[in-house]
């Protein structure tokens, strides 16, 4: 009995760690041979054609005619899959995508994690400033929802906060953030 208990609970816990998305998930053996963004920036021509599975925030978005290409902000993957957004980035890739996105859902400042094969460097511009993009043929995407910040705030519900020990618990209330106003313009 204890070794079925200790079966099932082991295949739940494994099921557990596969945490990605259907949609960029790749097989134990894709996984092993996976390159980074700094390897593909370093070493394009010795990359091309290999697989990556990359996270980032998007920055330009252009429909094709048979294509969709997304330029994004790198950032490290979690263990979900998520990109971890931070203040400082090492840099930016390209994603040719097949098929059409629609920019009002694929809006810039949302994150996105991609699986597909390195297609090398490409060159493009960022405002004037030239750039060299390394670059993705996606086999699968997936556009994470957008983060609600929330304003958690306590209340304490008995008077006697201080002098009755047993209610030192306080009451946490969670509600949606109001949005800020915008800047005035000078």
């Amino acid at each position: 009995m204890f070794k079925r208990l200790t079966f099932v609970f082991s295949v739940l816990w494994l099921a557990a760690c596969s945490s990605l998305p259907e949609e960029i998930k790749l097989s134990e053996a894709d996984q092993a041979k996976l390159v980074t963004y700094p390897q593909v920036a370093a070493k394009p021509d010795d990359t091309k054609g290999k697989l990556a599975q990359w996270g980032g925030v998007i920055a330009k978005l252009d429909n094709l005619e048979d294509s969709t290409l997304i330029e994004l902000l790198y950032y490290p993957m979690s263990g979900s899959g998520r990109p971890q957004v931070s203040d400082d980035s090492i840099g930016r890739f390209r994603v040719y995508v097949d098929g059409f996105l629609d920019p009002l859902v694929f809006t810039k400042g949302r994150s996105m994690s991609f699986s597909g094969d390195v297609s090398g460097i490409e060159d493009g511009k960022v405002g004037e400033h030239k750039y060299r993009f390394p670059t993705l043929h996606a086999k699968g995407y997936y556009l994470w929802s957008k983060i609600k910040p929330v304003d958690i705030s306590d209340v304490h519900v008995w008077p006697y906060y201080y002098w009755q020990p047993w209610y030192h618990r306080p009451v946490y209330v969670v509600r949606p953030r109001a949005p800020r106003p915008p800047a005035p313009k000078n």
